[in-house]
């Protein structure tokens, strides 16, 4: 079996090699040997935890989760809940990991309504019932909120403007000296509102790319939002890689394309009502495992939670 070398190994064999001593400064900065992938690709491996995994089992199966420096492009038409599965996903990993923190950048809705969101998931109450609640002083609710502000919401920095790179690189270390530690995911809301390029095909390609760099300096796993083009394929229909507004998907490791049935033009009335509350993740491009798959959920009106999309939790009236 070959023996792997360490990147201070290597520089060493190459100062020798070279009639020198060797110079930890010297060491390749801008390209690495096959083993120095090596040893980066096993530890990726062993250590599973480190990636961001969405929460949803048949996804999560099928992309093992995105990387540090990795980017998953959410895409879809207007209104079909693409920034509500990755608030999904943001919730959940909050809930459940402790030492889980998140970078929002919410360039298409205020931080109010963001925060708002993510206390609703948490809740699993809509946000007419927390608001009622909050100015009637419901102490229930306010206890809530104020806990969840210490807990949770505590590890979620909301920035909502549109920002260039280097603002965003600016607000990433801002994060990082407040919580003394690297965020473990950043969501990008969305790629065409951010500052720098036209609102062109040639614009939108440059900032994907950008983003896509950025991504890799920030070694963060980024979750980036995508409108839709109008002609990308019928309503309430999977239209592909392709269904990005001026492309884009060629930057991404993961493309997810977001739909909704109910927005079918050919269906009954019965369809209609049954698939009324069915949201669709379909994993489109899958550079790590090559494996697609479309699923269904179904995303509850009320508290914008995404589960299984189960029979039991279909409304009798809507059968």
């Amino acid at each position: 079996m070959a023996t792997l070398h360490s990147q201070d190994e290597v520089a060493e064999r190459l100062a020798i090699a070279q009639g020198g001593e060797a110079d930890s400064d010297k060491q390749p900065k801008r390209w690495a040997t096959t083993s120095m992938v090596v040893e980066n690709l096993i530890g990726f491996i062993r250590n599973p935890a480190e990636r961001w995994y969405l929460g949803f089992p048949e996804i999560d199966l099928a992309t093992r989760g995105v990387g540090k420096g990795e980017v998953l492009l959410v895409v879809g038409r207007s209104h079909t809940g693409k920034s509500q599965i990755l608030l999904n996903s943001i919730v959940t990993n909050l809930v459940n990991d402790s030492n889980a923190h998140v970078v929002i950048f919410s360039m298409d809705e205020p931080r109010e309504l963001v925060a708002m969101k993510l206390f609703c998931l948490l809740q699993g109450r809509s946000s007419t019932d927390v608001e009622e609640a909050i100015k009637a002083g419901d102490s229930n609710v306010l206890d809530a909120l104020g806990l969840a502000s210490e807990r949770e919401l505590s590890r979620v920095a909301i920035i909502d403007e549109s920002m260039s790179l280097e603002g965003m690189s600016a607000a990433m270390d801002e994060a990082r000296q407040w919580w003394g530690t690297n965020p473990s995911f950043c969501m990008v809301d969305y790629l065409e509102l951010m500052v720098g390029g036209d609102a062109d095909a040639t614009g939108v390609t440059s900032k994907a790319q950008a983003l896509k760099r950025w991504a890799k300096t920030e070694r963060v796993p980024v979750g980036l939002v995508h409108q839709a083009g109008r002609t990308a394929g019928e309503r309430g229909k999977p239209a592909g890689i392709h269904a990005g507004r001026y492309g884009g998907e060629q930057e991404a490791i993961f493309v997810m394309e977001v739909y909704r049935k109910k927005d079918q033009t050919d269906l009954s009335e019965w369809e209609t009502k049954y698939h009324a509350n069915s949201i669709n993740m379909n994993i489109c491009k899958n550079k790590r495992t090559a494996r697609l798959i479309d699923q269904t959920y179904y995303l509850d009106p009320e508290c914008g939670h995404v589960h299984p999309y189960w029979e039991e939790l279909i409304p009798d009236g809507n059968r």
